[in-house]
C-alpha cells in the first residue's frame, strides 16, 4: 500500500462519510441501544495475559490492572501512556511529550518502547535501531492488561517491574457499528471507525477498525499526520476449532514532538524565568519523524475435547522510520536563554517474526483440580539502522526563538544492525484444592544476540568496522503463587517471580565497546484482594520488594563521556544491583448504576544495594509516592438522564532522573475532566457527544532530567471534542 498524504485523507474521510450515512434500517433497536446505554466501567472479572489461561483476577497471585474498552472510551484515552493515568505504580512520560513511542515505567523499571517490552496480544515487537520502534494506535485496542511483576515465565525477556499487554479488537458477534468525529484544541481533528458484520450462524465474522488524524501538536511548528486501517476475520472452522487473522497497516507523517530541553530554564529558572512547555527548540525545516508499521498474524485454537485445548499465537511486524531533529548540545549559555544545538538523523528498517505455541490440559487428581500449560514460544528480529553526524545549526533563544534556515552537511555516518532471536519452554500448572489456588510455573530461554556497527566518513567515503560481537544466554526463571479465596469475598495470596532481560545497551554505550550481560530481577509480593459480592468492583493491596541485578548505570568516571553512536552520551557501567519496596492500593468499582470510580495510590522506596559508585542511592526515575483518582456519574433519570459528568486528579511524587541523584525531580499534580451526552435520551438516535480534557490547568511540569542538557516536560493541557455516532 503506498498512499500520499492528501490520498490517504481523501480515502478515510469517504468512508468516514459512508458510515454516517448508512440507512437507518441498519441500526439495532431501541432496546439494545439501552442496554449499550448504561454507562458504567466495570471491573474486568477475568484476563488471559497474566497466565495464558482464562483466570480471574480475584483468584490470580500477582498484582493486575485491566483498562476496559468502556474506560479507554470514557476518558477518551489516545495512547498507551493516556491508558495507565489511572494505574498504581506506573510512572509515565519518562522521555517527555514523544509521539513516537510508549515510554513509562512499572515498579521502577523500564517497561516501554525502549526496553523492547511493547506486547500486542502477547507477543512482543521486534527489537530496533536507536529510533525505529512500534506504538501501536489504543483506538484499535479491546483491553489494556498491566501486569505487575515479572512475567518473564510466560512471556521471556520482560521488565521486572512489570509489562503491559495489548489486546487487539477482534470480530464480535452482533457488533455495534462505530464512527466517531473528533477535534482537538491544538487543531488535530480526526475521524474513526470500528465496523463488524458476519453470518447468521457466526461461522465467519469480520471486522475493519481505522483512524485518519492530522493537524498541529502541543509543541509549535510540529505537525503530524496519522493512520491505520486494521481488518480481521475469525472463521468458526468446527464446533471447537476457530482460525482469527488479524492485521493492519499504520502510517505516521510530519514532525516529532520529542526535544532534549536545558536543565536551566526548565527544571531550575533563569533570571528570564521558565520556557514554555509548548516552546519548539529545533528548526521546523528538519523536524521529521515518518514511520510505516504493518502487522499480520493469526489466532488458531482447537479443542481436542472438554479438557485438552491446542492454542497457537503467530505474528509478523515490518517496522521502518526516518527521524530528524534538532536537539540541545550542552548545558544553556552563560547567558540564561542562548541554547548550543546540534542537529541529528536516524533511519531504521526492523522485521520481526514471533510464535506462540502452547497445550493446555485440564484435569483432576483426586480432590486437587489441574490447568496445566505447556508451551514454547520463539521470535525473532532483524534489524538495520543507520545514525548520522552533521554540521550544527545556530544556537537559539530558548525564550524568543527565531529559526534560520538548516541545511545540514552530514559527515559521518553510523551503521549498526543486529539479528535477535529467543526460543523458550514454559509449563505452568494452576492447582485448585477446595478454597485453595496454587500457581507454580518455571521457563527455561534460549537467547543469541549479534549485532554489529561501523563508522563512514562520508568526505573520505573510508568505512571503520566497528564491534561486532555474538551474545548467547540461557536462563532459568521460575514463579510460584498461592492464594485462598474466602466466601466474603477477599482473596489473601503471596508470589514470588524472576526476571531475565538482554541489556538493551549496545556496545558503543560502553567506553571499552564491552557488550553488556543480561539484567536479572526477583520478586517477592504479597496481598490481599477484595471483590464483594454486592457491588461490581475489584480492590487490590499488594506490598512487594523487587530486586535487579546486573544493572546498567551511569559511568561515573569524569572523562567517560563520549559514547553511543556520536560519541556524545554519557557512557554506561555494569554490576550494580537496585531494589525497589513498594505499597500498592488500587480498585475499580461501581458502587451504584453509573458511578465509576477509579483509585490509586502507591508508595516507592528504592535503593542501590550494591554499586561501584552510587551505593546508598536512589534508583533513577523512581517516584516516592503517586496516587490518583476518578470518578464518574452518568444520570440515570429525570431532566439530567444521559448526561455524564467526570473528574480525576493526578499527583507524581519527588524522584531523582540520574544514577548519581544530582537531579531532584519535585512533584506534580494534575487534573483532568469530561462531559458527556447521549442524544439517544430522544427516541432512538444512538449519538453520544464528549469533551474531554486533561491537565486541565496547563500545569508546566519537568517528567525528568538525566542531565544538564536532557530535561523533559511533560504534557501540557489537551482538549479533545468527540461525536460518537451508533447503528
Amino acid at each position: 500500500m503506498n498512499l500520499s498524504p492528501a490520498s490517504s485523507r481523501r480515502h478515510l474521510l469517504t468512508l468516514a462519510c459512508w458510515l454516517a450515512l448508512t440507512p437507518p434500517a441498519l441500526a439495532q433497536s431501541a432496546t439494545d441501544l439501552d442496554a449499550v446505554r448504561v454507562n458504567a466501567y466495570r471491573a474486568t472479572n477475568s484476563t488471559s495475559g497474566a497466565t495464558k489461561t482464562s483466570t480471574a483476577i480475584a483468584e490470580t497471585p500477582q498484582s493486575i490492572a485491566v483498562i476496559e474498552r468502556a474506560e479507554l472510551d470514557a476518558r477518551g484515552v489516545q495512547s498507551l501512556n493516556d491508558a495507565m493515568r489511572y494505574v498504581a505504580g506506573v510512572s509515565l512520560e519518562s522521555s517527555g511529550i514523544d509521539n513516537r513511542v510508549d515510554d513509562f515505567r512499572i515498579r521502577g523499571f523500564d517497561a516501554g518502547s525502549w526496553a523492547n517490552n511493547v506486547t500486542l496480544d502477547g507477543m512482543r515487537a521486534p527489537q530496533g535501531s536507536q529510533w525505529n520502534r512500534s506504538m501501536f494506535d489504543s483506538w484499535n485496542l479491546d483491553r489494556v492488561e498491566v501486569l505487575k511483576g515479572p512475567s518473564a515465565v510466560m512471556y521471556g525477556q520482560v521488565a521486572p517491574g512489570g509489562m503491559v499487554n495489548q489486546v487487539s479488537k477482534t470480530p464480535t458477534p452482533d457488533q455495534v457499528q462505530q464512527l466517531r468525529l473528533g477535534v482537538e484544541a491544538n487543531g488535530q481533528y480526526s475521524a474513526a471507525f470500528d465496523v463488524g458484520t458476519g453470518t447468521e450462524d457466526n461461522a465467519h465474522l469480520g471486522r475493519l477498525v481505522g483512524l485518519y488524524r492530522d493537524g498541529n501538536t502541543q509543541i509549535k511548528h510540529t505537525a503530524q499526520e496519522h493512520w491505520f486501517l486494521a481488518p480481521s476475520y475469525t472463521w468458526q472452522i468446527a464446533e471447537r476449532t476457530r482460525l482469527t487473522l488479524l492485521g493492519m497497516y499504520q502510517k505516521d507523517d510530519g514532525g516529532s514532538t520529542y526535544q532534549f530541553l536545558p536543565m536551566a530554564g526548565t527544571l531550575n529558572p533563569t533570571q528570564y524565568g521558565h520556557m514554555k512547555n509548548s516552546t519548539f527548540i529545533g528548526q521546523p525545516d528538519w523536524n521529521t519523524f515518518d514511520r510505516t508499521l504493518w502487522t499480520a498474524g493469526w489466532m488458531f485454537e482447537h479443542a481436542f475435547n472438554d479438557h485438552l485445548t491446542l492454542t497457537q499465537n503467530a505474528r509478523r511486524t515490518h517496522v521502518d522510520s526516518l527521524y530528524r531533529g534538532v536537539v540541545t548540545f550542552g548545558a544553556l549559555n552563560a547567558d540564561g536563554r542562548t541554547q548550543n544545538r546540534r542537529g541529528v538523523q536516524g533511519t531504521g528498517d526492523s522485521d520481526g517474526d514471533t510464535f506462540d505455541t502452547r497445550l493446555q490440559a485440564r484435569f483432576a487428581t483426586g480432590a486437587v483440580d489441574h490447568t496445566v500449560l505447556l508451551g514454547w514460544d520463539w521470535q525473532r528480529a532483524d534489524w538495520e539502522g543507520v545514525r548520522s553526524a552533521m554540521s550544527n545549526p545556530r544556537p537559539i533563544d530558548i525564550f524568543n526563538p527565531v529559526y534560520s534556515p538548516y541545511s545540514p552537511t552530514i559527515t559521518s555516518e553510523t551503521p549498526t544492525s543486529g539479528i535477535n532471536r529467543q526460543s523458550g519452554i514454559y509449563l505452568q500448572d494452576q492447582l485448585a484444592a477446595g478454597n485453595w489456588r496454587l500457581t507454580l510455573g518455571g521457563r527455561y530461554d534460549w537467547t543469541k544476540d549479534d549485532t554489529l556497527s561501523a563508522t563512514r566518513n562520508i568526505a573520505t567515503g573510508i568505512s571503520q568496522p566497528g564491534p561486532h560481537n555474538v551474545i548467547k544466554n540461557e536462563a532459568f526463571t521460575g514463579r510460584g503463587g498461592l492464594l485462598y479465596v474466602f466466601e466474603n469475598g477477599l482473596t489473601p495470596y503471596i508470589s514470588y517471580a524472576e526476571s531475565f532481560q538482554p541489556a538493551t545497551k549496545s556496545p558503543l554505550d560502553s567506553f571499552t565497546q564491552t557488550a553488556f550481560e543480561p539484567v536479572t530481577g526477583a520478586q517477592w509480593e504479597a496481598g490481599v484482594k477484595y471483590q464483594p459480592a454486592n457491588v461490581d468492583g475489584l480492590v487490590t493491596l499488594a506490598v512487594y520488594d523487587l530486586r535487579q541485578e546486573n544493572m546498567i548505570v551511569d559511568d561515573p568516571v569524569a572523562s567517560h563521556r563520549n559514547c553511543g553512536a556520536t560519541g556524545t552520551a554519557v557512557c554506561s557501567i555494569q554490576g550494580d544491583e537496585g531494589r525497589v519496596r513498594g505499597i500498592e492500593l488500587e480498585g475499580r468499582i461501581t458502587p451504584i448504576p453509573g458511578l465509576s470510580l477509579i483509585g490509586a495510590a502507591s508508595r516507592m522506596d528504592s535503593d542501590m544495594l550494591r554499586s561501584s559508585a552510587y551505593g546508598g542511592k536512589q534508583l533513577a526515575m523512581v517516584p516516592d509516592l503517586t496516587a490518583s483518582f476518578w470518578a464518574d456519574y452518568t444520570f440515570q433519570a429525570g431532566a439530567l438522564r444521559g448526561l455524564s459528568l467526570a473528574a480525576g486528579a493526578r499527583y507524581n511524587g519527588v524522584s531523582y532522573g540520574d544514577s548519581a541523584n544530582l537531579y531532584r525531580i519535585p512533584s506534580y499534580t494534575l487534573f483532568d475532566a469530561a462531559i458527556r451526552y447521549d442524544l439517544g435520551q430522544f427516541g432512538s438516535t444512538d449519538v453520544k457527544l464528549a469533551l474531554n480534557a486533561s491537565n486541565l490547568a496547563d500545569k508546566r511540569y519537568v517528567s525528568t532530567c538525566t542531565g544538564v542538557s536532557s530535561c523533559y516536560y511533560g504534557s501540557g493541557r489537551a482538549v479533545m471534542a468527540t461525536a460518537t455516532f451508533g447503528w
